[in-house]
């Protein structure tokens, strides 16, 4: 056992755990929220918020909760999906052979002979029905909130926070770890929004999550926030959590657009 690679503190440092049940949850086509449904059945009660956790790094599940989570995302093996194959030098299938096995169950299951049963989502759960946007984050839209860009879907009411207006799913990377690609993000409407805060915002008829800030406009424009008076004024810049995308500062010739405050 001398020769096993792994180490569980880089592990927890790379975020591992979290990354893998982001990713096989999004492969299995559930939300946060449904995966937390879905946990109830295997004795753990969490909400949305918990499996945000676990997916950002923040905090990690226990034992007993890991494995629920690999039964509930029909993952039972857990050595292979939530650690790196590489790491144990005597496993019988290299990473290449691990990854043909996978995706030779995932024909068995399609061919619906194989399809593995997952359990029912816990009765009797209290739901909230809110507008979800069809407009992913991120997609352009010259017309957002206009009804027929909405559907209503119902949500576990204890995943839904005070005062939602709207929820909308996120698409790309810019906003993680904080909120992923697929994530549903809860939002209020607003057209005023404080620095710090994430939102939802339109630039030239592009819909993005982005989190609100201003800062001193750089000499090259600084002529366009100067008023009659000669005080300048802050310049509105886009940031996110995701550090390979640059800031993105808003000019007084685009079309920038509040919709709303997001609130998970």
């Amino acid at each position: 056992m001398t020769d096993i690679k792994y180490n569980a503190k880089q592990a927890k440092d790379d975020n591992i755990v979290g990354n893998k049940i982001a990713e096989i949850r999004q492969k299995r086509h559930l939300t946060q929220g449904e995966l937390a449904e879905v946990l109830a059945g295997f004795g753990v009660d969490v909400q949305l918020g918990a499996v945000s956790k676990w997916e950002k790094g923040t905090t990690v599940p226990t034992t007993y909760q890991l494995i629920a989570i690999s039964l509930a995302l029909d993952t039972p093996d857990i050595i292979s999906k939530f650690i790196d194959p590489a790491s144990i030098p005597d496993i019988e299938l290299n990473e290449q052979g691990l990854k043909e096995l996978d995706e030779y169950r995932e024909l068995l299951i399609a061919s619906g002979k194989y399809k593995p049963v997952i359990p029912e989502k816990a009765a009797n759960i209290a739901t909230v029905t809110i507008p979800t946007s069809y407009i992913k984050a991120a997609a352009g839209s010259g017309n957002f909130m206009d009804e027929e860009n909405f559907e209503y879907k119902e949500y576990p009411e204890s995943i839904v926070p005070a005062g939602t207006d709207f929820a909308l799913h996120v698409d790309g990377n810019s906003m993680s770890p904080i909120y992923v690609n697929e994530q549903v993000v809860f939002v209020q409407q607003t057209e005023t929004i404080r620095p710090g805060q994430v939102g939802i915002f339109s630039i030239d008829n592009e819909v993005v999550i982005k989190i609100y800030d201003e800062q001193e406009p750089d000499e090259s424009v600084r002529d366009e926030f100067t008023d009659g008076d000669g005080n300048v004024h802050s310049q509105i810049v886009l940031r996110s959590y995701n550090s390979d995308w640059e800031p993105r500062p808003i000019t007084p010739y685009q079309e920038f657009r509040v919709y709303g405050r997001v609130l998970n």
